[in-house]
C-alpha cells in the first residue's frame, strides 16, 4: 500500500518529470501553493494571482498583478494601487495640449503608486500606460498628452529601469465631458486573459 504521506513528494517527481498523466493540475496545485502567501519582496513573477482582477477595491488599496511590458517584454510582478482622483482645473493644463473642444473638458489627476515585488527588473516599463479612467456610465475618459512638466499639480516620471524592490508614485491627467463624473479607476495587467485591477472612485473624490 502506498504511504500517504508520499503521495505530495511524489506528485512534484510527477512535475519535474513532465508526466502527462501525473502532471495534470500541477499548475494549479502550485497556484494554490501561493494562495496563503502574502505579497513580499521574495515574489515571482508566477506567484502574483491576479486575484483581485474584476472587483473594485478602495482607493489606496494594494494589490499584486503579474506585469508584462517593458521594453524586452519581461513578465513582472507587481504591487499596485490607485492612491487618488482629484478633480484639477483647466487653468493648470498647458494650452498648447489643447486641441479645440477639449480646452472645456474637465481634468481630473488620478494618482496611482507602484512596486516591484518581482524578482525581475523591467526596462522602459511604462509602468502609467494600463491606467485608465471610467465615467458612472463605464466609458473610458480621454487621456491628456503632454510634456512631463506640462501639468504641475499632476506630476512624475516612468522609470527608465524598474527593479526588484523599486517604487514610482506616477500621475495621468484625464478630460471629462461636462456632466461625467469619474466612477472607476481601471488598470490592465498587459495579459489578455487577465481581468484588469479596479479602484471605486468615492463622490468625495469627483467634487474636490
Amino acid at each position: 500500500m502506498l504511504n500517504r504521506s508520499a503521495l505530495p513528494r511524489l506528485a512534484a517527481l510527477a512535475c519535474a518529470a513532465g508526466l502527462a498523466l501525473l502532471a495534470i493540475g500541477c499548475e494549479d496545485d502550485a497556484a494554490s501553493g501561493e494562495a496563503g502567501r502574502g505579497p513580499g519582496p521574495a515574489a515571482s513573477a508566477d506567484g502574483a494571482l491576479n486575484g483581485d482582477g474584476g472587483r473594485a477595491l478602495a482607493l489606496g488599496k494594494a494589490t499584486a498583478i503579474t506585469y508584462k511590458g517593458g521594453s524586452d517584454n519581461v513578465r513582472g510582478t507587481l504591487e499596485v494601487a490607485a492612491e487618488s482622483v482629484v478633480k484639477g482645473s483647466r487653468a493648470d493644463l498647458p494650452k498648447a495640449s489643447l486641441q479645440g473642444a477639449e480646452r472645456q473638458l474637465q481634468p481630473y489627476y488620478v494618482t496611482m503608486t507602484f512596486k516591484n515585488i518581482g524578482d525581475a527588473s523591467i526596462h522602459y516599463p511604462f509602468l502609467n500606460t494600463p491606467t485608465s479612467l471610467e465615467d458612472s456610465g463605464g466609458a473610458s475618459q480621454e487621456v491628456l498628452i503632454s510634456e512631463d512638466d506640462g501639468v504641475r499639480r499632476c506630476t512624475g516620471k516612468d522609470p527608465d529601469d524598474f527593479g526588484t524592490g523599486d517604487t514610482a508614485t506616477l500621475c495621468k491627467v484625464f478630460l471629462l465631458p461636462r456632466g461625467a463624473t469619474p466612477a472607476t479607476v481601471t488598470y490592465a495587467t498587459g495579459d489578455g486573459t487577465e481581468r484588469p485591477v479596479s479602484w471605486k472612485v468615492p463622490r468625495s473624490s469627483a467634487r474636490s
